[in-house]
């Protein structure tokens, strides 16, 4: 990314501040017409990518003085021109649509030549500003699907259509809602825009320390204390976040050190990190941004979504901290030494307090109150940064300087949050109006259907292994959107209830960023910690095997999910529960004491046999684990057990 100096900092600056109080005045005072507000934060977005993101990394930093080099690649403080023509482009193709609104709305059915143009330039743009901003797969995606749509006369058989015209297609995604202005475009500027900012703010303001601080605080104290730490950081960090990467990058620079250091090696340290940071979209209040899709799609409050969320969340990261435990205890891996933990009042220092609860409490009352999750995120915000101002404050010049920290914050979540989120959001639209303009969602619908036939639980398997490759090669938001558009349909049609379908696939959209080949949670994981990929990715795997299969558990079971009977959500629970920690101490070869392959093998199939609720299996279950801590405790013990972390799990 660039560093803008001179006039173009001040233009980028602009730019940022217009972006942002758009942002914050839609968010309180409502949201304009979808096509006003698309066009202008799509404007603005595509002014940043261009400014701030170069179209080489590698030759930017070659920094030659020649003019093409100067005309293509520009300079580490300046755009290149071709840039330059971009940013004034992507204001006349959506300064147009912004200007005609009303008749777009109205979709009148003709077209001027120029406008097909207009339509084109700017679906070109988009593809150069995805791939710069989060790299080839998304565009690739969209082209593939522009191909398919116009070729499909070509396929044959099952998957063939009449194919349409190009002038067809560009006028449907330019002079119609339901191309680049369609719901993802209007969600992400409406509604997930203000929370790209909110996270930014809240790390600026202190509460990510705070979080570090409390993970520190509790997590140190139990058995692989590094590793708790690092689980429970990126449960927090995660409802700041929502992604992957972003969590890994942020916590693991502390945690993946800390880890190595008091004796784990790489490969574990970093399968932690991966493992717990994936599982940061899922945690409510502030999830991934796919939840927020999720709830625009089934039509209910965000706040549904975040309820039903919270018993696989805490599922997700009991695994994760059991699988922590058991491994610490095979390996001799101890609690936090006393001089590397923070004391009381520094953890439950009161600024730190009210920093944390201050914002965090207005979000989720305003949530409970079933008002709209843009507002809920747009008063925490000004809180946030209303309580940072005037906290312990004792001059001007304090005031200044924690001003200037807002004001990178803010800065920050424009350029690398909202204007990245705005660029893929319209480029997946792309897509998912491609989808639906060819009827693939229909076709995959039938042809997932002729496979299973009347098995729910075969297109589960089928609709698990599609949303994984999607998760694997494309960030989460991205997998799960085209996830839901083109199988959400299928599960509904074989009466799975609209919330745990859509939840199955956002989970799995969550699992592809710990699962090969492309992992890219353990791929930078891999940077801080070293040690082999593949290996770390299997141990990822491994930590949250439970959770790979929790996602079948809550589709027959809704119960997970927060519906039905508190007796019946408790009981579930519990038996979920009960189930994952008894497949870690099966996966990680310990309970009472290391165990051999006999008991490990009657706690694995315990402890899967617990996550089919039922009378029956539970009771077959709790026979089978009991039977292997009853031969624990008759065995002899070994004398020694060697810490060899390289030891497959």
């Amino acid at each position: 990314m660039r560093e803008l100096s001179g006039f173009w900092k001040f233009i980028g600056i602009f730019f940022v501040s217009i972006l942002v109080a758009a942002t914050i005045y839609t968010s309180l005072a409502g949201a304009w017409h979808p096509v006003i507000q698309g066009s202008i934060f799509l404007s603005f977005a595509f002014a940043l990518v261009f400014l701030y993101f170069p179209l080489s990394k590698s030759r930017l930093k070659a920094q030659s003085s020649s003019f093409w080099e100067t005309v293509l690649w520009g300079r580490k403080n300046s755009p290149a021109g071709l840039d330059i023509v971009m940013m004034i482009a992507s204001f006349i193709v959506c300064g147009y649509v912004l200007w005609n609104w009303e008749e777009i709305t109205r979709q009148r059915w003709m077209y001027q030549p120029y406008e097909l143009v207009f339509s084109a330039f700017l679906g070109i743009m988009l593809l150069e500003a995805t791939r710069r901003t989060t790299g080839k797969i998304i565009p690739i995606m969209a082209i593939l699907f522009l191909l398919y749509a116009l070729f499909g006369d070509f396929i044959p058989g099952f998957f063939g259509h009449p194919g349409f015209p190009l002038r067809e297609i560009l006028y449907h995604f330019y002079m119609m809602t339901e191309g680049y202005w369609g719901l993802l475009t209007d969600l992400t500027c409406r509604v997930i825009a203000i929370f790209l900012l909110l996270g930014p703010v809240l790390f600026a303001t202190g509460v990510g320390d705070t979080f570090m601080n409390l993970a520190r605080y509790f997590g140190g104290r139990i058995s692989g204390g590094a590793g708790q730490i690092a689980v429970i950081s990126s449960a927090c960090f995660g409802t700041l976040s929502g992604s992957a990467v972003a969590n890994v990058a942020t916590t693991g620079t502390f945690t993946i050190p800390t880890m190595k250091k008091l004796g784990y090696k790489p490969e574990l340290a970093g399968a932690i990190e991966a493992s717990a940071s994936s599982g940061g979209q899922i945690m409510p209040p502030i999830m991934g941004v796919g939840a927020f899709v999720m709830a625009e799609m089934l039509g209910i409050p965000y706040l549904y979504v975040c309820v039903a969320a919270i018993i696989p969340a805490l599922i997700y990261f009991f695994g994760v901290g059991a699988g922590v435990f058991f491994s610490a205890k095979k390996y001799g891996l101890g609690k936090v030494p006393a001089e590397l933990m923070p004391k009381t009042r520094e953890v439950f220092d009161p600024a730190a307090m009210v920093n944390l609860f201050i914002p965090i409490g207005i979000l989720l009352y305003i949530l409970i109150l079933l008002l709209p999750a843009q507002l809920a995120a747009a008063f925490a915000l000004i809180a946030a940064m209303g309580t940072f101002l005037i906290s312990r404050i004792y001059s001007p010049k304090q005031i200044w300087g924690r001003t200037r920290i807002l004001a990178r914050a803010l800065s920050s979540g424009a350029i690398t949050a909202l204007a990245t989120l705005m660029v893929m959001a319209v480029c997946v639209q792309m897509a998912v109006s491609l989808v639906s303009l060819t009827g693939l969602a229909v076709k995959m619908s039938e042809a997932i259907l002729s496979l299973a036939g009347v098995n729910v639980l075969l297109a589960l398997f089928f609709t698990m292994v599609i949303i994984m490759i999607l998760g694997m090669g494309m960030p989460t938001t991205a997998a799960y959107i085209i996830g839901a558009a083109v199988l959400g349909s299928t599960l509904i049609g074989l009466e799975v209830k609209g919330l745990p379908a859509h939840m199955f696939i956002f989970y799995y959209s969550v699992l592809g960023n710990i699962s090969p080949p492309v992992c890219v949670a353990v791929y930078t994981a891999v940077t801080i910690s070293g040690g082999n990929w593949l290996r770390m990715a299997v141990i990822a795997m491994s930590l949250c095997l439970g959770s790979y299969l929790i996602p079948f558990t809550f589709v027959y079971y809704p119960a997970l999910l927060m519906q039905g009977e508190p007796l019946k959500i408790i009981s579930t629970t519990l038996t979920a529960l009960t189930g994952v920690l008894f497949l870690s101490a099966g996966i990680f070869g310990y309970f009472a004491r290391p165990t051999n392959i006999f008991e490990r093998l009657l706690f694995i199939a315990g402890g899967l046999l617990l996550f089919k609720p039922g009378l029956t299996t539970d009771l077959v279950g709790a026979t089978l684990i009991a039977s292997a801590y009853i031969s624990q405790r008759l065995r002899r013990p070994n004398l020694v057990a060697r810490p060899d972390l390289e030891e497959r799990p």
